[in-house]
């Protein structure tokens, strides 16, 4: 039973990673570009950075959790803890991307400065 809890928990895991990392890339691009109209190639590359980093952290984070999973013997404890551990990687995606909105907005104040 643990060997079907990783194999759900991977693939809801990374396709709901992929799919918010998709979103928010193409959603960027135009929130960057408000940020730094003057230069195009700065802000895709900003925003290509911000891709990368999220898919590696937040995979990295789903592999890393996979050594933490509880022994699961019924159906019920496999819902429950495929449930648990995808709340918290979506807690954390959230967390990244307030992170990422104020990193960028405290750069382009910088960048703006200068």
């Amino acid at each position: 039973m643990n060997t079907i809890t990783y194999i759900i928990y991977i693939l809801l895991a990374s396709m709901s990673i992929v799919y918010v990392g998709n979103e928010c890339y193409r959603n960027g691009k135009i929130y960057i570009s408000n940020y730094f109209p003057e230069d195009e190639k700065f802000a895709n590359g900003i925003n290509n950075v911000l891709r990368t980093a999220y898919y590696f952290l937040n995979l990295g984070l789903v592999v890393w959790t996979l050594s933490s999973l509880n022994n699961i013997t019924t159906c019920q404890q496999l819902i429950e803890e495929v449930s648990s551990r995808l709340s918290f990687i979506l807690l954390i995606i959230a967390f990244l991307h307030i992170i990422n909105l104020i990193t960028i907005y405290k750069s382009h104040k910088h960048y703006k400065n200068k």
